[in-house]
């Protein structure tokens, strides 16, 4: 094998093993929607918000 062949193999073999993951991991992914949960519940709950959705859902319902 030469240099060059060996260089190539090894490298598609290092290109492979890499672990694809993107800006976030898993546990990055599962704090973000924690935290997204967490403001919608906030937000919500909120005294303005209730009105609104309940005035939403009757024109909706009738």
């Amino acid at each position: 094998m030469s240099k060059a062949e060996h260089i190539l193999t090894s490298n598609t073999r290092n290109i492979r093993s890499r672990r694809k993951g993107g800006f976030l991991g898993t546990r990055g992914i599962v704090v973000l929607l924690a935290l997204i949960a967490l403001l919608l519940f906030v937000f919500v709950t909120q005294p303005q918000m209730r009105e609104t959705i309940e005035a939403w859902i009757s024109l909706v319902t009738g």
